[in-house]
């Protein structure tokens, strides 16, 4: 009986030796998201494609799941340039990563109240745009062919209490059955069911799906009636948390705007509290309402930051697409990219081709495109476009035939 109690505990001291190592093993390899730090987040304008690149690094998403903050599943061709994204992945390494999952969203869908020389007014939210916008192809002219009464989404960042965006691309939505804002709650009146986003005034029932979420700070996504009550409220729909669901330990990589600074060590970029104490901080003095791009570990609720870069107020000007040509226009010096991965000009004088000539720009050839947006922001107007080869790898065109 004791040999065999000795030889029992023998077999459990081996046995828990071997899933410690198993444990170990996993943490150092690297598992997915949600693993105690082995996965990564990271949120951020879409840049390029080729995979889609976000915050300078490329995510395969030819196996991702792609859905809208809505809740609904979409495809890896409705994704645009300017696009923000929410990206589950594993862990970056070499500016490269596998993502399991990306959550298009947006800040706004609404009807157009103004339009000025380089901003819009939505749902009665200012919308600044600049260099850096890009707008949707159908906009002919870029803001200028955005017209007051029109219905649009808005896809940027927000500087916080005011809830004004810096838009990163606008696009119309004439079929939207709500209006829509993400941002911040304030002024929450439990007793009257109302609060605010922005200068905007929110009314709720005592059945509104979500309202448990509600707290002063807390950043949600709302779902509206398109008509205002006879107080110029908006009438809300539904209600729904925007927050992540991180692992303590997890790698963080984001791009907003600095919404609350204490100081160089300590401030806020869009929904996380950053400790800066340790970072490396490039391109200039960091402030209140300064871009940046930002990474580093989250620990408890704040992200411990090992880099954050200051960007320009435009974002990045330095944008890349690639694909196979779907159509072109020689007069015009435009072509069209398949799954909607935009329209490129070939008409700047500083263009340079690698690996072919122009005469090799007909349907069906797969390009490599760098360059920078159009004066307007409705397309990319190429400084190098390289030409690939047909037994080059195709998972970049694999999904993305939808229109």
């Amino acid at each position: 009986m004791k040999r065999h109690e000795a030889a029992r505990a023998s077999w459990m001291r081996r046995l828990w030796i071997t899933l410690t190592m198993c444990i170990g093993l996993l943490a150092a390899c690297g598992g997915g998201v949600g693993t105690g730090g082995t996965g990564a987040f990271a949120s951020g304008p879409i840049s390029g494609f080729g995979s889609i690149i976000v915050n300078n690094v490329r995510y395969d998403d030819s196996s991702a799941r792609i859905e809208s903050d809505d809740g609904g599943g979409r495809s890896r061709s409705d994704l645009r340039l300017g696009m923000v994204v929410e990206i589950d992945s594993d862990a970056v390494r070499g500016q490269t990563a596998t993502a399991q999952r990306v959550l298009i969203v947006s800040e706004l869908i609404g009807r157009v109240d103004a339009v000025g020389p380089d901003s819009l007014v939505v749902n009665g939210l200012t919308v600044r745009t600049n260099a850096g916008t890009v707008f949707d192809g159908t906009l002919v002219g870029g803001l200028s062919g955005v017209a007051v009464g029109m219905v649009v989404e808005v896809y940027g960042l927000t500087d916080g209490a005011t809830g004004h965006v810096v838009a990163t691309r606008v696009e119309p939505r004439p079929g939207a059955s709500a209006f829509k804002f993400r941002g911040t709650v304030s002024a929450l009146d439990t007793q009257a069911r109302t609060f605010r986003i922005g200068s905007q005034v929110m009314v709720y029932s005592a059945q509104t799906p979500g309202r448990d979420q509600l707290s002063d700070g807390a950043l949600v996504r709302i779902a509206v009636q398109q008509e205002r009550d006879a107080m110029q409220r908006w009438i809300v729909l539904s209600i729904n948390g925007t927050a992540p669901q991180l692992v303590d330990g997890q790698d963080v990589k984001t791009e907003g705007l600095i919404t609350h600074f204490e100081s160089a060590a300590s401030f806020r970029v869009g929904r996380w509290t950053v400790d800066a104490s340790t970072a490396e901080v490039e391109g200039g003095t960091l402030s209140l309402g300064q871009r940046v791009k930002l990474q580093g570990r989250l620990r408890g609720s704040v992200v411990i930051a090992d880099k954050v870069e200051v960007v320009a107020p435009d974002g990045d000007d330095d944008y890349e697409t690639s694909g196979r040509i779907v159509a072109i226009d020689p007069v015009a010096r435009f072509f069209d990219l398949q799954g909607n991965r935009g329209r490129v000009s070939f008409a700047r004088g500083d263009l340079e081709i690698k690996d072919g000539t122009l005469d090799m720009l007909v349907v069906g050839r797969r390009v490599k495109v760098k360059g920078t947006l159009s004066a307007d922001g409705t397309l990319l107007e190429a400084r190098e476009i390289e030409f690939a080869n047909d037994d080059d790898d195709d998972r970049d065109d694999e999904g993305d035939d939808g229109d």
